[in-house]
């Protein structure tokens, strides 16, 4: 019984800040499809790729971090995103 508390803590810490939260994933859906952000317009409606890539592979593909870095620099204009805003698209993308 106390390897099976033992396991089950140590998933729980492992899972605990990878698991993004409902509320972060909704604020991620919203941004992407935001009349202010656009992402949808090039990168489509379900993040499947179109004039832009294909972000659902991507944001399966890298860590967090990397993506975050990538779209620091790519999210157009540069400096729109906020790293929050960001890493709530982030989460969305992760989550479809």
């Amino acid at each position: 019984m106390k390897k099976i508390v033992v396991a089950f803590v140590a998933l729980s810490i492992m899972a605990g800040p990878a698991m993004a939260s409902v509320k972060t994933i909704k604020l991620g859906k919203e941004l992407y499809h935001s009349q202010k952000f656009k992402c949808y317009t090039c990168h489509g409606q379900r993040a499947q790729g179109g004039s832009a890539p294909n972000l659902r592979k991507a944001a399966n593909k890298f860590s967090k971090a990397t993506l975050l870095k990538r779209a620091a620099h790519m999210c157009p204009p540069t400096g729109m995103c906020s790293p929050k805003q960001l890493g709530a698209i982030v989460d969305y993308l992760r989550s479809l």
